[in-house]
């Protein structure tokens, strides 16, 4: 099946929340609490796709949002976040994250980018490092006693085809 990545608006929102809820069901599975599955994340994501200076797309697929990505880029000499890329967990392995993560590339400036791995998530942490991401040393608290890990990326103009592969 095709897909198309465009620019996320507001009207994306639910569909958006729907695709991140979905998700992190799949990858946290039984280390979330019930308050956690309960939290409505809609105002979130409405704020998130409405916030000047944050970069959005989904990955529309048959009319719904199959995956999405959002990012702040990084203002001179700071390092660019990649603060969610997400793929409902029906579509996993389509091609939708590798899709989002390479126009995440393209318009990254040159320096690094950084985002931040539960570390019980094995599938974002092998789909990271295929791209080129490394770990770092640092960790904030993190759900079921699993650290969130803070990953990098040297981005260079010209190593482009090995990062975005």
């Amino acid at each position: 099946m095709t897909f198309e990545v465009r620019d996320a608006t507001p009207a994306d929102a639910a569909q958006v929340t729907r695709v991140h809820q979905r998700s992190r069901e799949a990858y946290y599975g039984d280390a979330l609490d019930r308050r956690d599955t309960a939290q409505d994340r809609y105002p979130m994501w409405l704020a998130t796709l409405t916030r000047p200076g944050t970069w959005c797309l989904v990955a529309e697929q048959d009319g719904h949002v199959a995956g999405f990505i959002a990012a702040h880029l990084a203002d001179r000499g700071s390092p660019a976040e990649l603060s969610s890329l997400y793929v409902d967990p029906d579509r996993f392995g389509t091609g939708i994250g590798t899709a989002l993560h390479i126009r995440f590339i393209e318009v990254v400036p040159s320096g690094t980018a950084e985002l931040e791995v539960w570390d019980g998530n094995d599938r974002a942490k092998r789909f990271y490092a295929d791209r080129g991401w490394r770990p770092t040393t640092r960790t904030r608290a993190g759900v079921a006693g699993r650290p969130f890990v803070t990953w990098k990326l040297d981005v260079r103009r010209g190593s482009r085809s090995l990062n975005a592969r």
